[in-house]
């Protein structure tokens, strides 16, 4: 486990690991912390490997890397512009868990 780690950095991944989405309001409301707090968290379990960005995930698991809901030729092509026409999902804020905070974290 990394010694750079504080109690609330702790918190917070095994809060995440208790369900697969959590909005960062839920997050804040249970662990007491504050919107700049979570993402100073945010930053330093990304930089300690225990979250990554959703663009990074779906890149190493060859998932579109746009964010069409839909079957969208200008996703699949890898055109990401060209999604406009397709029914859009914003997933630049989204977090994903990574092995190493769950083979460390769980309980």
């Amino acid at each position: 486990m990394n010694k750079n780690l504080n109690e609330i950095d702790k918190k917070v991944i095994k809060f995440l690991l208790t369900s697969g989405v959590y909005s960062e309001l839920a997050i804040i409301k249970n662990l007491g912390i504050t919107y700049e707090e979570l993402e100073e968290i945010y930053a330093k379990l990304e930089q300690y490997g225990y979250l990554e960005k959703y663009s990074q995930y779906a890149e190493r698991e060859n998932e579109k890397s746009c964010s069409c809901t839909k079957n969208c030729n200008g996703c699949s092509s890898g055109n990401k512009n060209s999604c406009n026409s397709c029914r859009n999902t914003d997933y630049s804020n989204v977090k994903v868990i990574t092995w190493k905070a769950i083979e460390e974290f769980s309980e």
